[in-house]
C-alpha cells in the first residue's frame, strides 16, 4: 500500500474560482496526486505519483496581489463538439507525456457524458454517439499512456451520467474495452448509493477488486458528495480497505488539511501488520 493525498486538499473553493494555499513542509515529501492546472504544479511537491487530468479548465488571474484560478469551462472527453474534443485530447496527451517525464505512475480521468442541450441524453442512439467519441478519445490517450509507462484510471464521479445512465456500467465498459483501470472514489460512490440507490461500496469492490488500482479516500454522510475527514461520516472505510489489494494507492482527497486522516490510515495498516 502507498499512502498519500491530493493537491486539492489545500485549495480554497470559491464561487467560480479556486485559490491555492501553502502546503505544509512536512507533507511535501509524501506521495501526491497532482490535480494538474488547478493551482499547483510539480514544483510544489517532491513525490508526485499520480496526476488527475483536467475535468474543469482554469485560467490564472491576479486579483489584489493574489493569484486565483478562474473556471472557464468543463472538460468532456465524450463531447460531440469537434473543436473542444480535439483541444482536450491534445491537452491530455501533453499532460500524460509530462507525467511520464516526471516519473509518475498513474493518470486519473473523469469519463464523459452527454452535454448537449435539451433532453437528448434520454435517447439511446444519441448517447451511443457520445460513447463512440469517448472510446476514440481513450484509445488515443491509452496508446500514449502505454508507450510512456503510465496507467490510466477511470474515476467514478457523482454527476449525472448521460451515456450509460449508470456510473458503474460506464466504468465496466471502459475496463472491458481495456481502455483504463479503476480509481474508486469512496464518497462519490457512497453518495450515489444513498441518493440514487446505486451499487454500494462493498458491491463495487467485490466486482472490481482486480481492477481497482487507486482509491480516493474520504468519509461521507450521504447528504451531498463533498468529502469529509475520516470518521466524520458513515463510510466503514477500514472494512472496505481490508477488502482491497495490498499494492493499492490510497489518496486522501479532502477539502481540508489531510494530516489527521493520513495518520488514521497509517495506524490502520500498522495494526493489520501486528
Amino acid at each position: 500500500m502507498k499512502l498519500g493525498y491530493a493537491s486539492g486538499c489545500f485549495l480554497e473553493r470559491c464561487k467560480g474560482f479556486v485559490i491555492p494555499h501553502q502546503v505544509p513542509d512536512e507533507l511535501k515529501t509524501l506521495p501526491v496526486e497532482l490535480q494538474v492546472e488547478r493551482g499547483y504544479d510539480y514544483s510544489d511537491f517532491k513525490n508526485v505519483v499520480s496526476i488527475h487530468l483536467p475535468f474543469i479548465r482554469y485560467k490564472a488571474q491576479e486579483v489584489e496581489e493574489t493569484t486565483i484560478y478562474k473556471k472557464t469551462r468543463g472538460v468532456n472527453i465524450a463531447s460531440l463538439k469537434e473543436d473542444s474534443w480535439k483541444t482536450d485530447l491534445k491537452l491530455f496527451k501533453k499532460h500524460i507525456k509530462e507525467a511520464a517525464e516526471k516519473g509518475v505512475n498513474y493518470a486519473v480521468f473523469h469519463y464523459g457524458s452527454c452535454n448537449c442541450a435539451g433532453r437528448l441524453w434520454r435517447d439511446e442512439k444519441h448517447r451511443s454517439l457520445h460513447w463512440i467519441r469517448e472510446k476514440e478519445f481513450l484509445i488515443e490517450i491509452s496508446e500514449i499512456a502505454n508507450n510512456n509507462g503510465i496507467r490510466l484510471l477511470a474515476e467514478n464521479h457523482p454527476y449525472r451520467d448521460g451515456i450509460f445512465l449508470n456510473h458503474i456500467k460506464h466504468v465496466s465498459e471502459i475496463i472491458r474495452a481495456h481502455l483504463a483501470e479503476f480509481c474508486l472514489d469512496f464518497p462519490h460512490a457512497y453518495y450515489r448509493f444513498t441518493t440514487f440507490n446505486n451499487e454500494d461500496l462493498k458491491e463495487i469492490i467485490t466486482r472490481f477488486k482486480k481492477n481497482i488500482i487507486e482509491v480516493h479516500l474520504a468519509d461521507n454522510d450521504g447528504s451531498n458528495h463533498a468529502p469529509l475527514a475520516l470518521d466524520e461520516g458513515k463510510i466503514e472505510w477500514r472494512k472496505l480497505l481490508s477488502m482491497l489489494q495490498s499494492h493499492l494507492l490510497v489518496i486522501i482527497e479532502l477539502r481540508e488539511n489531510p494530516q489527521e486522516s493520513l495518520k488514521k490510515v497509517h495506524r490502520f495498516y500498522e495494526d493489520r501488520l501486528k
